[in-house]
């Protein structure tokens, strides 16, 4: 039998837990043996598996309505570059991962232009927004999604989809106990590790991280603590450095995102932005706060539109607060 011709399939992971989740996809391909290539967006996870990259993602982590309206110049030119790259490759298919103000208008051009669209992360049609539900029928071939409490919804809307559950899950482990963790990092006895996460994209770096230093600081005056901060792949090492240049004086530890798991679990508490992360420190049964803040502006006009009261998926899986969130206002030093 001849070779198969090689297919050309297009990937769109434009954040740090998206990529992540397009990693796996790209991996259970390879791991299928199809002749598939990838390009598209997404980041150095994606690079390390082969996907060739048209466009970095470290230019895409934004967040808040204020924020993604300044760059809307910038995305529609992306989006534009997108389509003429999949057209100029004869590529058939795309698969889009969550980004779904962006990503549902890039599906519908997709669409116009015969490409098959797959959408994996579902949009979060059940915090708000509801009507998205309606693009999602008209320009998605199939929608992969991940919690389970999501199956209703498009059963009721009659949209095709594939319930896989959350690809992280079987991810989240930690063979490193606290007493090694301690012993290699030097901890001494008594003294407490306490872990930030400040975020994966760096405008939540700059919301949040100032005052998760400040609170390590207070605490630090009251007992005995060891500090870390976990860095996620997708944020700019040197910026964040430069930010704890004030702080040297508290003694953080960095940690990379591959150790991440060993760094929450050896923790004694941790706290997180709101965000994936909840999930898999919950799971490594660590006690955590939950914070999260955006400009001012951005959260009035977004909660107008939020049909929960809850913002940590620990908690929205729950269906109560089990773990406590400090939104907005409420995140304080105090």
């Amino acid at each position: 039998m001849g070779k198969h011709k090689q297919t050309d399939i297009f990937i769109f992971a434009a954040e740090n837990s998206a990529e992540r989740y397009g990693a796996l996809v790209v991996e259970a391909f390879k791991k299928n043996g199809a002749p598939i290539s990838f390009f598209g967006v997404g980041g150095n996870q994606l690079k390390q598996r082969g996907v060739e990259l048209i466009f970095h993602n470290r230019e895409l982590s934004i967040v808040g309505i204020i924020e993604v309206l300044s760059s809307i110049v910038r995305l529609k030119k992306l989006m534009r570059f997108i389509v003429s790259e999949i057209k100029k490759r004869e590529c058939k298919t795309a698969i889009l991962i969550d980004y779904p103000d962006f990503n549902l208008r890039l599906a519908k051009k997709l669409k116009q232009k015969g490409i098959s669209v797959y959408y994996y992360i579902a949009p979060t049609v059940w915090a708000w927004r509801y009507s998205r539900v309606n693009q999602i029928r008209k320009y998605i071939k199939r929608l992969f999604i991940i919690f389970p409490f999501e199956k209703a919804i498009y059963e009721k809307e009659r949209i095709p989809y594939t319930y896989t559950g959350h690809p992280i899950v079987s991810k989240i482990s930690s063979n490193m106990t606290q007493e090694k963790f301690r012993q290699i990092e030097k901890i001494a006895p008594g003294d407490r590790i306490v872990s930030i996460l400040p975020g994966s994209r760096m405008s939540e770096i700059h919301s949040l991280l100032l005052l998760m230093l400040q609170t390590l600081r207070r605490l630090k005056g009251e007992m005995n603590i060891q500090p870390f901060l976990l860095l996620a792949d997708s944020v700019d090492r040197h910026e964040v450095e430069t930010i704890l240049g004030d702080y040297l004086d508290l003694g953080i530890r960095v940690i990379e995102q591959k150790d991440g798991y060993d760094l929450i679990k050896s923790s004694d508490l941790v706290i997180s932005s709101s965000g994936t992360s909840n999930l898999e420190i919950a799971m490594l049964d660590t006690p955590f706060f939950s914070v999260y803040k955006v400009n001012w502006l951005s959260y009035l006009l977004g909660k107008n539109f939020l049909k929960i009261d809850l913002y940590s998926i620990v908690n929205i899986l729950a269906g109560k607060q089990v773990i406590v969130e400090l939104i907005q206002d409420q995140m304080t030093v105090d």
